[in-house]
């Protein structure tokens, strides 16, 4: 007896005819591809199935350090041929050099755009590598998603193989000399690095004697005490206040500081974070072993009052400085001329450990900010203080000679000279 075969679908009428053909002349055979045109669905939900479990992926987001090294990486294992899709970049910074120094044309580079899905040979293994775009965030600071690299690996001996790959690009990234970096949020809510912007020398910054040595010792301690802290359960984070007038040097302490410990200074405008959220989003990605640096804190709203009236809150602010998402390892300077209008709670202990001011200059400072501009003695007459290391530093701009800028200090109203 014939058994009965099911009714062919549409979209399988060549088979289906097949199998009609076959019905009568030969029943076994009409049955049985029958049979494997029913399972032929199966067959391919098991065999994709099966391919996710042996599929390995390793995704790099557009916001890692490494991703730019790892573009380029894949770029070099493309036969010229196949590389039909390139990004060419320079990550200039724009700087202006100086006026004895022309500056070197930057490096042009190129990497792997990854607009179309590429195949490369990692120790003889077939990776395939894509490459997903970015979405910038929304009105509220939200749903932000940076760029990514993917690679599919095909086996877990594939994918280890892959990894050590990039291990190896990160440890050459790793032993190139180091700079330490300069980052600013963009206007996607994520850190930029700001390129070829020089350090600053410890000795350029003149201060009170015993001031700076005051200021890297306690920075020196906290850096070299990351086992006491983890030792201790305690978060290894640093806090440190500088007030005083206007331009008397706080932000080119605080960078010389971190220029001096090779730290890197993660430059954060309050005004531009949208709510606590994003706050929270970009401070935790932070690199361990970091300055933030937050100027002039006293004119942010949330800093000053107990209220809801701007988004990012007072304790949005305080779970930044000193909560579960403060990076391991950050000194956080915070800059501002009027101290006296800070919320307490964002001054206490554990979020502001040093309380540093910053006076106007006396005559030593005077003498000696002359002296460093000119690289020669300066006669300074009278005792002269009471001026903003910023103006002394402008009037040398102006003048070509010790006694020229000393002379239009001394006929600036500002200026106070001792008795």
């Amino acid at each position: 007896m014939t058994p009965e075969l099911t009714a062919p679908a549409p979209d399988r009428a060549p088979a289906s005819d097949l199998i009609a053909t076959l019905r009568g002349k030969a029943p076994r055979a009409a049955l049985a591809l029958a049979a494997g045109q029913a399972a032929w669905p199966l067959a391919k939900t098991l065999r994709a199935k099966a391919r996710e479990r042996t599929m390995y992926t390793v995704k790099v987001p557009g916001s890692d350090d490494l991703y730019d090294e790892l573009h380029e990486w894949v770029l070099s294992l493309l036969a010229p041929a196949e590389q039909r899709a390139l990004v060419a970049w320079t990550r200039h910074g724009g700087m202006l050099a100086s006026s004895d120094e022309r500056e070197p044309a930057p490096r042009l580079r190129l990497r792997y755009d990854g607009t179309r899905e590429q195949a490369v040979s990692v120790a003889g293994h077939k990776i395939r590598v894509s490459v997903a775009d970015g979405a910038p965030p929304d009105d509220a600071g939200r749903n932000y998603k940076p760029p990514e690299i993917l690679f599919t690996a095909p086996s877990l001996a594939a994918r280890h193989a892959l990894t050590g790959e990039i291990e190896r690009v990160l440890q050459r990234s790793h032993d190139r000399k180091h700079e330490p970096s300069f980052r600013m949020l963009d206007k996607w809510g994520d850190w930029a690095r700001v390129h070829n912007l020089p350090g600053r020398d410890l000795d350029s910054v003149i201060l009170p004697a015993g001031q700076i040595e005051r200021l890297t010792g306690d920075v020196e301690r906290f850096l070299a005490a990351e086992q006491d802290y983890v030792r201790r359960c305690i978060p290894w984070h640093r806090g440190h206040l500088y007030e005083g007038p206007p331009g008397t040097g706080k932000t080119s302490v605080a960078r010389a500081v971190a220029s001096h410990f090779g730290m890197d200074v993660w430059y954060l405008p309050l005004a531009d974070v949208k709510n606590d959220g994003e706050l929270l989003r970009v401070t935790s990605r932070i690199g361990p072993r970091s300055m933030l640096l937050l100027e002039d804190i006293d004119v942010f709203h949330a800093a000053t009052q107990r209220d809801d009236e701007s988004d990012v809150t007072l304790s949005g602010l305080l779970n930044a400085l000193d909560g579960i998402a403060t990076p391991h390892g950050l000194l956080t300077v915070l800059t501002t001329n009027t101290p006296g209008v800070l919320d307490h709670a964002v001054i206490r202990p554990g979020r502001v450990d040093l309380i540093e001011h910053f006076s106007l200059a006396d005559a030593d400072q005077v003498e000696r900010l002359v002296e460093r501009w000119y690289g020669q003695p300066a006669a300074v007459p009278g005792a002269v203080s009471g001026v903003a290391p910023a103006e002394v530093i402008e009037a040398c701009k102006r003048h070509s000679t010790p006694a020229d800028a000393i002379a239009d200090l001394l006929a600036r109203p500002s200026l106070s000279i001792a008795s």
